[in-house]
């Protein structure tokens, strides 16, 4: 699904991702984890082509075709979806039409309909806030409507960018919960969290990346047992 090769994105003279590759084959959950200023979330802008102006360089292919020359908007079309680090909802406008949003892009107007009935299934909150402007919900609901908006995109790989931050514990465990039921349909998803265990108890594989480079590589039952993830990552 996603092929990345010899990623690099620098700031200036600052190099945030140090030529990085991965890949992610269909229908996986892939947890990307490591410490702030890592380079995760340039990593995951990168891939959603939000860096323009800064130099980035390398190989992007998704489902085979190579999208590093894309702009932004187009990458829709293609499957990709980004869930960005912030929530970054539309404040003043409504919960509805925050969701209506995602699906800018197409024109299937009965597909639609049913696409929003189904988030409001899989997402029962939004669906009685639905009249409620998007800037007065809690944090979580916002990270719910994100999510939310960005399936209306209707996408074969969704980036997530910490989903967990800034939420209380038990609207992270729902909106994982949220995350596993998505994953369950087929959608294929790469993973940023800053919590390392629920991250990796969520995906089938991951990454570790330390000051701009993939420096481990396993399952995430094997990153969860290696002594340097415990020690680093879980407290151990």
């Amino acid at each position: 699904m996603l092929a990345v090769m010899d990623l690099q994105v620098h700031y200036g003279g600052i190099a945030a991702v140090k030529g990085v590759s991965f890949a992610v084959e269909k229908g996986e959950t892939v947890a990307l984890i490591g410490a702030n200023g890592a380079g995760k979330t340039s990593t995951l802008k990168a891939l959603a082509r939000l860096l323009a102006g800064y130099v980035t360089t390398g190989s992007i292919r998704l489902a085979g075709e190579e999208i590093s020359t894309l702009a932004p908007h187009q990458l829709i079309g293609k499957g990709l979806a980004l869930v960005p680090e912030g929530r970054g909802v539309f404040a003043r406008l409504s919960v509805a039409e925050n969701l209506t949003m995602g699906a800018y892009s197409r024109h299937d107007k009965s597909e639609i309909a049913a696409d929003l009935a189904h988030i409001y299934d899989l997402l029962p909150r939004l669906k009685e806030r639905q009249r409620q402007l998007a800037g007065t919900l809690s944090g979580g609901e916002q990270q719910m409507l994100a999510l939310g908006r960005a399936l209306m995109g209707r996408p074969s790989l969704l980036l997530l960018d910490e989903p967990s931050m800034g939420l209380a514990p038990l609207m992270v465990q729902k909106v994982f919960e949220t995350i596993r039921a998505v994953a369950a349909t087929g959608v294929t998803i790469l993973l940023v969290e800053q919590n390392a265990k629920l991250a990796l108890e969520t995906a089938g594989r991951g990454y570790v990346m330390e000051s701009g480079r993939i420096t481990l590589a396993d399952s995430a039952a094997g990153l969860l047992a290696d002594p340097r993830v415990r020690q680093a990552y879980l407290g151990e």
